[in-house]
């Protein structure tokens, strides 16, 4: 394989790397800022049950934690020969492995349980899995 063959088909597999979707910080911001407003039994029902409820320093918030691991993708890039030029190859895998992707959302209600406030940290791919979108209906 010559070198203009390897660059070519190592930057194939680099392209097609950077080229996977990934969810935005600003959806899922805007994705969570759906719900102000929203009655906190109506995101109950529609989230389930938070994994915490607190009260801090008079303010109510309800919690939702997700952890997810799984394997990322692996590329693998070959070089070898055949005949008299070259001889025996060299093999590597680019990328794979395992990833733990985890998302941490938090809102905020009062006491009449209107959403006032929404927090999210963690992976933008989890948060955006977590959070169900909002039917105004």
């Amino acid at each position: 394989m010559t070198k203009l063959k390897l660059c070519s088909a190592l930057t194939l597999t680099a392209g097609l790397t950077a080229g996977c979707a990934s969810i935005k910080p600003a959806e899922v911001e805007s994705k969570l800022s759906a719900w102000q407003g929203a009655d906190i039994d109506t995101v109950i029902q529609s989230w389930g049950v938070p994994t915490a409820d607190r009260e801090i320093n008079g303010k109510k918030y309800a919690e939702w934690n997700t952890r997810e691991i799984r394997n990322r993708p692996s590329f693998n890039i070959g070089v070898g020969g055949f005949g008299s030029h070259v001889f025996g190859s060299i093999g590597t895998t680019l990328f794979g492995g395992r990833e733990s992707l985890h998302c941490t959302v938090q809102i905020g209600y009062n006491d009449r349980g209107t959403v006032t406030q929404t927090k999210w940290t963690g992976d933008p791919d989890a948060c955006d899995a977590a959070i169900p979108e909002r039917n105004n209906s």
